[in-house]
Order: C-alpha cells, then structure tokens, then sequence
C-alpha cells in the first residue's frame, strides 16, 4: 500500500525530504524502517508479521486506526484507504483517546 497522506507535518517532511528535525533523534532509525515497511506492503497482515505485538489496530471510536510502536508510548498511528495508508502521525498517545477520521 503506498502512503498517501500525513498527518504530521514533521513524518512528512523526514518521509520526502529527509528531515530529522522535530523528530527524537533515537526514534529516527525505526521510524525510517516503519514507513519503508507501511509503503512495501499490500494489507495489514504483512505489518502484523513484521511487528507482531508492537502493530495493532485500536478499538471501540479507534477501530481502522493502526499503530505500530516505535519506543514506549511513541507510535506512528494510520489509516487504510482503497489502496493506501493515510493520515500518518508520530505522536506520544499516552493518555490520548485515537478516533478513525
């Protein structure tokens, strides 16, 4: 599925232009790796065998929100679209309610 939109203005800007900053330095390896892995795969199952338990898809007013865990609280949270991800985020979700858009 290729990624199709951003939510984040700072995962978009390291996505296309390489741009670290904004970005927890520690973070910047893995995230490299979970767009490059977001973008090479065709459904959801092909993430879930990558990342086992650090990817699930949120439930109740989250349901078709997906996550994948990049260190403690820190995920890159998006969306499935005909053939696409969408509404990528890096955030810290601790304590925050995720809603599908």
């Amino acid at each position: 599925m290729a990624i199709k939109s951003f939510k984040s203005n700072k995962l978009k800007s390291y996505y296309y232009n390489n741009d670290e900053s904004g970005i927890n330095p520690n973070h910047v390896k893995k995230i490299g790796m979970a767009l490059d892995f977001i973008d090479g795969s065709h459904h959801p199952k092909d993430l879930k065998a990558v990342y086992q338990r650090k990817f699930s898809e949120k439930k109740g007013s989250g349901k078709g929100v997906y996550s994948i865990e990049i260190n403690g609280n820190w995920r890159i949270t998006f969306q499935i679209e005909e053939d696409g991800a969408v509404l990528l985020d890096y955030l810290d979700y601790h304590g925050k309610k995720i809603k599908a858009n």
